[in-house]
């Protein structure tokens, strides 16, 4: 029997499934309030238009890998670019991640030690998360594909039913208008979204691994895109549809403010926003031990070295002291800032800047 641990391919599903577990959990409860800030009534519709834009650039990275099929973006980037500029703009997206991995850290555990663990100090909170991705990461890439896809059908559809119940308070005429009058506040809650479907760019990484099936591997991405959409809609409506605009304007997690008020009759189950949190660590978890494996394994690939796991030890020990430098609440809030302008960039200019240069090679090198 071959062993099932160094499994190192994967199904368009699976990939589906691996960003769908990636981009889910680590702002589904950290990014609502700044975005509906930013876009009011229209949250909705920027979650949506963020989706298209985003998913049109996945189809865009999915080109570039069929462009070159064994190869990730630490092989084919400096391919396209040039030796140095195609390492620092693999850099830029290795830094992008290796920050949001300490902010997400760090919004896990104010979100757990407000809601849960008040006494617990936050580092303790955050050094525990931290050790138990560290572990998963550490693994061999069949093993981290098995504990996403297990966390996927087990956590996810438990998220959404619990959040489900919010709809006990929900007024529909909290939404009215239903289509938005500021345009701009739309346009800008699009930029916002990014922070929400972070981490569809390890296609980049991953295209290598994921066989060639009966799926395309475009349609496998437009259901993650579609899973995800359906989530975040969700969650934006119904918190403006509880708490209106202005109200989840106020409070820093409306997702967890909604769940709060939520009483079920007859019933001797208190505290629901518990039971979300319960059923968000581990999406969390899988946020950021997807992000840690990102980050060590472009290391392995950057140095041509056999295992990512001496990068995994190497590389949290940092992502954790960064995690506790943004204690501050006004360091927290610039790099979330920090990290969404420079995922922005990432998706906006370098993926479509890379497309269009791998295709005129390409056809360079046919009519050559």
């Amino acid at each position: 029997m071959g062993n099932l641990e160094r499994k190192s391919k994967m199904s368009a599903l699976q990939l589906a499934v691996v960003l769908v577990t990636t981009c889910v959990g680590g702002q589904i409860i950290l990014a609502p309030n700044e975005l509906i800030m930013a876009a009011g009534q229209g949250a909705w519709v920027s979650i949506i238009l963020g989706g298209m834009l985003y998913y049109t650039v996945s189809l865009l990275c999915i080109k570039i890998g069929e462009y070159y099929p064994q190869e990730s973006l630490v092989e084919f980037f400096p391919r396209i670019f040039g030796k140095g500029i195609g390492l620092a703009l693999t850099g830029w997206l290795w830094v992008t991640y290796f920050i949001l991995y300490a902010v997400i850290l760090q919004g896990l555990s104010r979100v757990i030690g407000l809601f849960m663990f008040d006494r617990t100090p936050v580092e303790v909170i955050g050094a525990g998360m931290a050790a138990v991705t560290v572990y998963c990461a550490l693994q061999d890439w069949g093993t981290i594909l098995r504990v996403l896809q297990l966390l996927m059908f087990s956590s996810v559809p438990m998220l959404v039913g619990i959040w489900l119940l919010t709809f006990f308070n929900f007024l529909p005429e909290n939404l009215l208008p239903l289509w938005p009058l500021d345009f701009k506040g739309v346009v800008k809650g699009i930029g916002i979204s990014w922070g929400m479907f972070s981490g569809y760019e390890v296609i980049l990484l991953l295209l290598p691994l994921v066989y060639r099936g009966k799926i395309a591997f475009a349609w496998a991405v437009g259901c993650a895109f579609g899973c995800m959409g359906f989530i975040f809609v969700l969650v934006v409506v119904v918190a403006v549809g509880v708490l209106t605009v202005k109200g989840a304007q106020n409070v820093p997690y409306p997702t967890l403010i909604v769940i709060r008020g939520v009483e079920l009759p007859g019933t001797f189950i208190e505290r629901l926003e518990n039971y979300l949190l319960v059923a968000w660590i581990p999406i969390v978890f899988d946020t950021l031990a997807m992000m840690l494996y990102f980050v060590s394994e472009t290391c392995r690939r950057w140095l041509k070295y056999e295992d990512h796991r001496p990068f995994v030890l190497l590389l949290a020990p940092a992502a954790f002291i960064l995690n506790v430098v943004l204690d501050t609440a006004k360091l927290y809030e610039q790099a979330g800032k920090l990290t969404n302008t420079m995922g922005l960039v990432f998706s906006l200019f370098v993926i479509p800047l890379a497309y269009i240069l791998a295709r005129i090679k390409r056809r360079d090198a046919r009519d050559g």
